[in-house]
């Protein structure tokens, strides 16, 4: 996993990073099931707006898969309880990802099964059976 992080409005503090880290674990042990290496963008910025007092924090992040990227963004007047709602709603996203990975393989699967199965027609002779018409 590539980790891209970006900041704008604050420095970041080793503090700051090491929460980041440790909520980013969460979301590594969800990329586990994906192969190849995935980029994820963290963006975190210090946001005033003119109709708020004081100062609102935004938490971004992106992470790109095979065939699509999901993203997910928090606004909060503190910038740890931004990382934790995004890192709730993107896990949110990404378990809906994998429920939908996981059961389209399994419907391939079963595709695959069904094509090899034998017809019910096909008589298939083994040690021990006897003919419809010795033993009767």
């Amino acid at each position: 996993m590539l980790l891209h992080t970006n900041t704008t409005g604050f420095e970041i503090t080793p503090a700051i990073e090491g929460y980041l880290n440790k909520k980013l674990k969460n979301i590594k042990k969800l990329l586990g099931y994906s192969k190849g290496k995935r980029d994820v963008w963290v963006e975190l910025s210090k946001i005033t707006q003119r109709h708020s007092k004081g100062s609102l924090f935004e938490a971004k992040i992106d992470i790109a898969l095979k065939k699509r990227t999901i993203h997910a963004e928090e606004r909060e007047e503190r910038l740890y309880d931004a990382i934790d709602k995004m890192e709730a709603r993107i896990i949110r996203e990404l378990k809906h990802y994998k429920d939908k990975y996981i059961a389209k393989e399994k419907r391939k699967a079963r595709t695959i099964k069904a094509l090899m199965r034998f017809s019910p027609l096909a008589i298939i002779k083994r040690k021990g059976w006897r003919n419809k018409e010795e033993g009767m």
